[in-house]
């Protein structure tokens, strides 16, 4: 993926190439030209009009170039950015695109208001696998995937995080509606029919809320801590981090 910056730069070095390629084939004609002309003057001249000539030609065929590849670059930088930032089974945002997004997520959230991250498992996910085999565990992954997808939100950032696990960031969002939200989901798996050779899994999910100014990766953190809650607790539950319980286990 090309970056502006780097967008830049290869039509600089583009245009020194040809630049350096038109000065050459100019000095070159001159020299053979020098010994036809009487006067040393006319070979100055015709020295810097060559020179000229030679930069304007290069600027020309630099822009020419620009306009010929500049859709080629830019489809080439959206399947970069696609592979990137994508997860080949699932067609999720991946691992990858979630850093990516931590980064940024100061500058993009303004407002002052919650958000929440969601950090969601499937239960004994090995079992299946190990029983049902990888084929079935991957159409298993397909699926919740598309159903997750059916109940996010476009705003929403939903990512395959690796293996079973999946996360989703909501912003603007009260606490009352998220939490309501992660049990829509959980009871909406619980009793999706899986076209995969198996029809009953059921999943677990960390939840934890932050606000204007937190640290994002610590919220995080702090929904993969509320998923060990919910196994821990029995699975094919909702679990939200507890700040208190949290605080008091650290003293």
């Amino acid at each position: 993926m090309l970056s502006i910056k780097e967008k830049k730069s290869l039509i600089l070095r583009v245009v020194a190439v040809v630049l350096a390629a038109l000065i050459l084939l100019s000095i070159i004609r001159i020299l053979i030209i020098y010994e036809e002309l009487p006067n040393s003057n006319l070979v100055y001249l015709l020295f810097i009009k060559e020179i000229i000539f030679s930069m304007v030609s290069a600027l020309f065929i630099a822009v020419l170039i620009y306009i010929i590849v500049k859709k080629d670059v830019q489809k080439i930088n959206t399947k970069a950015v696609n592979y990137a930032f994508t997860d080949g089974l699932t067609g999720l945002y991946n691992r990858h695109y979630l850093n990516d997004f931590l980064q940024k997520f100061k500058i993009l959230h303004k407002k002052d208001s919650v958000f929440a991250v969601a950090f969601i498992d499937i239960d004994k996910f090995k079992e299946i696998n190990d029983t049902l085999g990888h084929i079935t565990g991957d159409c298993i992954l397909r699926c919740l995937a598309l159903k997750l997808k059916s109940l996010t939100r476009t705003t929403d950032i939903l990512c395959r995080y690796g293996g079973e696990e999946f996360v989703i960031i909501y912003s603007d969002i009260s606490k009352e509606d998220i939490e309501e939200k992660m049990q829509q989901i959980r009871v909406s798996v619980q009793n999706m029919s899986f076209k995969c050779d198996r029809t009953d899994i059921t999943i677990s999910i960390g939840l934890s809320f932050g606000k204007k100014g937190d640290d994002i990766n610590k919220i995080l953190q702090e929904s993969d801590e509320a998923l060990y809650m919910a196994k821990n607790a029995g699975r094919n539950c909702v679990k939200l981090f507890d700040k208190e319980e949290d605080e008091k286990g650290s003293l």
